[in-house]
């Protein structure tokens, strides 16, 4: 059973309606609390008054309330070669269908405040798809849910055995691979294909020497300040805001 006790994720769990185990926990109803009370009566999920103590016990740094469930909410997981298979014959949602289509792939990003961060980046900035490798990567948690404030529920995750495939999977399709890193060609003035697959590296290690081999491209963030880098999350928001304004 997973607990959800951030505003944003409580509220998009509850508007996709029951089922998944849902019951909404309630210990103090601020204002904030009671909108979701109501939200929740009108989509028909479960309500259950509890005492503070075993609400704090069930959901640590709660605000009054938790959302309880099966799993962390999330759009459904996505098969790669069937989103790939989907481009071209109008069966893959969003701007994809256009022939133009941005892929996030994260080399094994493990913080999951940094992977939420950049689910709401890339639910933001119309992102198509992101990757993320099945082990060592943040995984469909609370503290992901509570970063996204929501985007988790929304944006399309596709989790793969292996990085390195997947990556070649993306250039079958159509897909010119770049790395995010510093010393890179600069994101401004680069010109890019249509459709765009992104690796962003893990903090400290950045984009593993493997993956990085096999990109097209590196791509960087002109930087004039005194610091070494910026957080991954950070340049994940940049990147994909740049390449949102590209016809």
């Amino acid at each position: 059973m997973v607990y959800l006790s951030g505003f944003h994720a409580m509220e998009e769990a509850v508007r996709s309606g029951p089922g998944s185990g849902k019951q909404l926990l309630v210990a103090a109803p601020g204002p904030r609390v009671k909108k979701i009370m109501d939200e929740a009566a009108k989509k028909g999920v479960p309500l259950r008054r509890v005492g503070q103590a075993e609400l704090d016990r069930l959901a640590p740094g709660n605000r009054g309330a938790a959302l309880a469930m099966d799993a962390a909410p999330g759009a459904d997981a996505v098969d790669l070669d069937a989103w790939c298979d989907g481009l071209d014959d109008g069966a893959t949602a969003g701007k994809a269908t256009a022939g133009k289509a941005t892929v996030l792939i994260l080399d094994h990003i493990e913080d999951p405040h940094n992977y939420g961060a950049i689910l709401r980046s890339a639910d933001v900035f119309g992102c198509d798809l992101v990757v993320v490798p099945e082990r060592r990567a943040a995984g469909q948690t609370d503290a992901v849910a509570r970063s996204s404030a929501g985007a988790l529920a929304y944006v399309p995750v596709a989790p793969v055995p292996n990085l390195a495939r997947a990556l070649e999977r993306l250039k079958d399709a159509g897909f010119w691979s770049y790395a995010a890193d510093m010393g890179g060609q600069a994101l401004s003035a680069a010109e890019l294909p249509a459709r765009v697959a992104l690796v962003m590296g893990a903090e400290g290690s950045g984009v593993s020497r493997l993956l990085k081999e096999r990109c097209d491209g590196i791509l960087s963030i002109p930087q004039k300040g005194h610091v070494d880098s910026l957080n991954v999350s950070v340049a994940a928001g940049i990147f994909l805001y740049e390449l949102s304004k590209r016809p």
